[in-house]
């Protein structure tokens, strides 16, 4: 006879793609005619552009842009101005396996960037960045839970686990009008940032409500004859509503990450203030799970035969958390040997982040590097960078042995001239990570009888002489007796013996 496993499926995860590419940048262009001679590169940026993500025919294929842009000295008048220039990519990647609910996560840090003026009109730019590639697919795995014949024993673990609920995806594409309301007049956009950071959620039947904060940063020109340059900061909330969700996840996962904006200028003829039209692409991924009790088959044996065993092996999850926290950076950075009488603008950029768990507590650390433009008191435009260390701290209610997806935001900036040349720096961050404690179970997959019947080579009755701290399903299975025979029988309640003792082991 073949014996039969009870079984369950338990939904999880399963990991198709983690890689990482090098993407070349190299540009040769030459200033449009618009643009003032250059004099002195101040700085060169890359910001690679996300456009589109497709996942088909065993093949992630990410395209998008390569944003060069270079600030600069004018040769006329010693102000600063601006030109961009953009690469168009294409990365793919080859993927094992075929999913189907499935998220894909994409990000891009540039590595370096070599930029240099061949003439005052003229640019040659040599670099590369890292684009970062994960799929992470929903996967069933069988669970054995229980038995179905009655001379089959099978010794039952349990296991408080998160099962997955939840995996979606979504991409939204996020429209604003930013009115710049300021004193000055907005000639051309030097440079920009945008970040967004989580707020808030809700669950209300199948919707899920997210609420985020956005927060775009501008160095712009006000004057275009003298290149005089001023700042604006610009934050608004936004709002997402997400269907086919559930009341059942306890702990959700969301990422969002800014796969690229665009900033459009418009001129107003019913205002004076100027317009942007801000269209940014976001995309928001959610995974969900719920906390429950699963009870598995660590053991088997028949009472009427011998078997053989094979077993297996399921990665699970005994707990998930996610945390956000802020942190604030205090400081003090030197403006070096030539004194500075003006900021004209600060900003980070490449803001690296690890985080490690030790005595319960999660430890944030890294570096973000901070970006000054300023004016000195020979009048000088210069470009000074500063790297400023990340240390954060957080206690933790329980225990956990992995931490993942680690963020860094910087949400504002504020700062102060110092009298020794220096400069007092204020950095509000939100930081954030995924934790979890990770198990591996060991079951019984199936039970196979070997021919062979132990009716006619066994007693009906031992006496069998136990010492303290034996398992009863030990001796049980070391006899192929009944387990709960052995206990009634005997009078035992507990799964090891308390003392020694002479025990009645009777068979089927």
């Amino acid at each position: 006879m073949d014996y039969t496993l009870k079984k369950r499926l338990i939904t999880t995860t399963s990991q198709l793609l983690d890689t990482v590419s090098q993407q070349p940048v190299d540009m040769d262009f030459t200033l449009p005619d618009y643009c003032a001679d250059m004099e002195k590169i101040l700085k060169c940026s890359l910001t690679p552009k996300i456009y589109t993500r497709t996942f088909s025919g065993g093949q992630l294929t990410v395209s998008g842009a390569s944003l060069v842009r270079v600030i600069y000295c004018d040769s006329n008048r010693n102000a600063i101005r601006c030109c961009e220039q953009t690469q168009p990519f294409t990365a793919t990647f080859p993927v094992s396996g075929e999913a189907g609910e499935h998220i894909i996560l994409t990000h891009a840090k540039p590595e370096y960037l070599n930029c240099r003026a061949l003439t005052p009109r003229r640019l040659t730019v040599h670099g590369a960045f890292s684009l970062y590639a994960t799929i992470t697919a929903k996967a069933l795995c069988e669970v054995s839970e229980d038995k179905s014949d009655a001379d089959l024993q099978a010794k039952l673990e349990s296991k408080d686990i998160y099962e997955l609920c939840e995996l979606t995806q979504e991409q939204i594409n996020i429209s604003e009008a930013v009115a710049v309301r300021t004193d000055s007049h907005l000639e051309s956009i030097v440079r920009s940032d945008l970040t967004a950071v989580l707020t808030d959620m809700s669950v209300s039947g199948d919707k899920l409500t997210i609420k985020g904060e956005m927060t775009l940063r501008l160095l712009y020109i006000c004057d275009a004859a003298t290149g005089q340059v001023d700042r604006f900061v610009y934050v608004f909330p936004f709002t997402q509503t997400l269907s086919g969700f559930t009341t059942e996840a306890s702990v959700r996962d969301i990422r969002m990450n800014i796969l690229s904006y665009e900033l459009l200028l418009r001129n107003e003829m019913m205002t004076e203030e100027p317009i942007i039209n801000l269209e940014a692409k976001v995309s928001l991924s959610v995974a969900g799970y719920k906390p429950q009790t699963l009870s598995y088959v660590a053991d088997a044996y028949s009472t009427k035969c011998p078997t053989d065993l094979s077993y297996s092996t399921q990665n699970l999850c005994t707990e998930i958390h996610t945390v956000s926290t802020t942190a604030v950076l205090k400081p003090t950075l030197s403006l070096g040997d030539k004194p500075v009488s003006k900021i004209l603008d600060i900003f980070t950029e490449e803001c690296n982040v690890t985080s490690v768990i030790k005595d319960s507590t999660l430890t944030f650390g890294g570096k973000v590097n901070v970006c000054i433009l300023a004016c000195t008191e020979d009048g000088e435009l210069v470009s000074i960078e500063r790297q400023v260390d990340i240390s954060a701290e957080e206690i933790l209610q329980k225990d956990f042995t992995d931490v993942s997806g680690c963020i860094a935001t910087v949400t504002s900036i504020s700062f102060r001239l110092g009298d020794n040349n220096d400069i007092e720096l204020r950095l509000d961050l939100r930081l954030g990570a995924s934790l979890s404690t990770p198990c591996t179970i060991r079951q019984v997959n199936e039970v196979v009888p070997v021919d062979a019947d132990l009716s006619q080579s066994r007693c009906p009755l031992t006496l069998y002489y136990a010492h303290s701290g034996e398992s009863v399903w030990d001796i049980a299975k070391r006899y192929n007796a009944c387990v709960d025979t052995l206990c009634d029988e005997n009078g035992i309640s507990d799964e090891a013996l308390q003392d020694s003792r002479m025990l009645l082991i009777l068979r089927a």
